[in-house]
């Protein structure tokens, strides 16, 4: 396992980060249970993953109580960065929230707190106020955001956030024209969600013949017609991974890591072997004229949606 310093701070943390949003008990979305989620948990950290993510929102917190009890043993918490997201809410309800969350993972500290989503009502400035009073009382190591806009992190940015949270992928692009390049000049580690666009990326799709179900439905990348372009862009990906020798995840991830500013991809699992492929990634280098061909097949897909939409169709109000 590779390491990078996460931005502006004194954590060093996996190239890879382990997701906990499928653990939260979705039916037919992770693992077949808690025990299971737990034993992946464990042995992704036993693979050299420090890096984990959840949040309160996963589950109403379920996700972070596995999470707790998962690295309470022995001295796996000392072992873990342990990042954790709050939807903005008025100011004073925050430290409430986060000890709770803490309660949940069973810790005193969180490494870092994110918000979760920001809310176009609320006031943001008085809420990151409240955001680095909770890093003065060590209660949590560093702050960050998620799903944040370049005005939102122009502020987010005045508060010493060191990374940022959001969804990017070969085909969801939203970042790079300008949160991406203003994230790398200003020392703001990214790490990217849906870093496989929800199985599209791993041939499952594209290679075969798998059927939307599930939550996937209320992904617009799984709408038609952007469906079937990012189905032929996924077939891209397949073909240099190919090429190459490698899986059609490992080319993904590949893609991502060779991306500047990129610090750790999250994905989620829900068997081993899934983990194990995509370890493989930290193997694969892709050239020049691979990296710009994903690209520019993910490009198309992209071109197909809105520059301000959300990759669920969802934003708060």
């Amino acid at each position: 396992m590779d390491y990078l310093q996460l931005g502006d701070s004194d954590l060093q943390v996996s190239r890879l980060c382990l997701g906990t949003w499928n653990m939260a008990g979705q039916e037919g979305w992770g693992p077949e249970n808690d025990k299971t989620s737990i034993d992946l948990i464990r042995r992704a950290q036993d693979s050299g993953c420090n890096f984990f993510d959840t949040a309160h929102g996963y589950g109403k917190g379920r996700a972070e109580a596995l999470l707790g009890k998962a690295l309470a043993q022995d001295d796996r918490r000392e072992r873990a960065v342990i990042a954790t997201k709050v939807m903005q809410c008025p100011p004073p309800r925050l430290e409430g929230q986060l000890d709770a969350a803490l309660r949940r993972l069973r810790t005193d500290y969180v490494d870092l707190y994110l918000v979760h989503w920001p809310w176009p009502r609320g006031d943001l400035r008085a809420f990151m106020d409240k955001m680095s009073e909770m890093k003065q009382k060590e209660k949590a190591r560093q702050i960050g955001v998620s799903n944040f806009n370049l005005q939102e992190m122009e502020v987010a940015a005045e508060y010493g956030v060191v990374c940022l949270q959001a969804p990017y992928n070969v085909l969801w692009r939203q970042i790079e024209d300008d949160i991406l390049p203003f994230c790398r000049e200003n020392g703001i580690a990214v790490t990217s969600y849906s870093s496989l666009a929800q199985g599209l990326l791993t041939g499952r799709f594209s290679r075969g013949s798998e059927q939307r179900a599930g939550i996937r439905n209320k992904n617009v990348l799984f709408d038609e017609p952007v469906f079937t372009k990012a189905r032929e862009a996924a077939a891209v990906v397949d073909a240099v991974a190919d090429e190459i020798g490698c899986t059609s995840s490992q080319a993904a991830l590949a893609w991502l890591l060779q991306t500047e500013g990129m610090v750790a991809p999250i994905v989620g699992i829900s068997k081993w072997g899934q983990w194990q492929d995509n370890l493989g990634a930290l193997d694969v280098r892709l050239s020049d004229a691979e990296y710009r061909r994903i690209s520019e097949a993910g490009m198309q897909v992209w071109e197909m949606l809105p520059a301000d939409g959300s990759m669920w169709g969802w934003k708060p109000r």
